[in-house]
């Protein structure tokens, strides 16, 4: 909630090319008040702070008016947002590095998936060594820079959203995903432990908690982690023991409060990656879309 403002990216011929390719992707700047570290009782770190990172956004095309489906008197006419958080390959200023994992980027824009679940896709970019600094949990620690960065970026979506008029249609707060690859993933779990109750799932891809979630009982979330098969095969029965034990715990907490968890393997065939098979999987999709949140809960300490 930090007074910000979105700025024009300089789009050159490289990154032009790039947006081509995915029609309606746009390339801004966030620019947020600097924070003010020591109020927040949390050490200032270069490789985990930043005040402005560039971001694409596609906004979906208002549908025409459908008067003949009784149905449509009950629509709000709102539509989810999806947040996708790269990884560590996708850090800096240069928003063309966006582009080195297009699954979610793709898997969303394109015409048969807003014909299916008409949704807004906003992708962060990270700043350079950044993607840490990640807090362990409801409430065991004060929120680490980035991550506040992120859900500031969120809300001026959401925000700018309600302010389209009849250009898009707005963004539904009870229906914001968040989804993330290796490190971006880890940020996207942190999000919702830092704020329980404000994103409706978290399906990440190569990612783990740094830290024994600990769950806010009113709204424990819905989580869905998808990893490759062979590295789980290939991994000695000490790290396999280690990592049931992990997630078992976790999903029990989650069940026991209410939430709904997930775990898939996957084998990448004749995909790039493996998780390009999780984000085109209409089952995950889905899952996803079949969340809604309650509304955020308050974090007392």
């Amino acid at each position: 909630g930090w007074p910000s403002r979105v700025g024009d990216y300089e789009v050159d011929n490289a990154l032009a090319e790039k947006l081509a390719e995915y029609p309606g992707l746009e390339a801004h700047w966030f620019v947020r008040e600097p924070l003010d570290c020591k109020s927040a009782e949390y050490v200032r770190k270069a490789k985990s702070y930043a005040d402005a990172i560039p971001f694409l956004l596609f906004r979906p095309k208002p549908r025409p008016c459908r008067w003949w489906n009784p149905f449509s008197w009950f629509d709000s006419g709102k539509v989810p947002l999806v947040v996708y958080l790269p990884g560590n390959g996708e850090q800096g200023t240069d928003l063309v590095k966006q582009f080195r994992q297009v699954g979610v980027i793709g898997r969303v824009v394109c015409d048969e998936f807003q014909d299916d679940h008409q949704a807004w896709l906003l992708v962060p970019m990270p700043p350079t060594n950044a993607n840490c600094g990640i807090p362990s949990g409801y409430p065991v620690q004060p929120r680490a820079p980035l991550i506040t960065l992120y859900d500031d970026l969120v809300l001026k979506v959401v925000e700018m959203s309600c302010a389209e008029g009849e250009t898009a249609p707005p963004v539904d707060d009870r229906r914001i995903y968040l989804t993330g690859l290796g490190s971006g993933g880890s940020m996207a779990i942190a999000m919702s432990l830092d704020h329980p109750g404000r994103y409706a799932a978290t399906a990440v891809a190569w990612a783990r908690p740094h830290h024994q979630p600990v769950l806010h009982p009113d709204a424990p979330g819905n989580w869905w982690f998808g990893y490759e098969e062979k590295t789980y095969a290939d991994m000695p029965e000490s790290y396999k023991d280690f990592y049931e034990k992990f997630w078992g715990k976790f999903r029990g907490d989650v069940e026991r409060f209410g939430g709904s968890f997930m775990y898939r393997t996957y084998s990448k065939g004749e995909h790039a990656c493996w998780w390009d098979v999780m984000w085109e999987s209409d089952e995950f999709w889905k899952w996803c879309f079949e969340k809604e949140s309650e509304c955020e809960v308050e974090v007392k300490k």
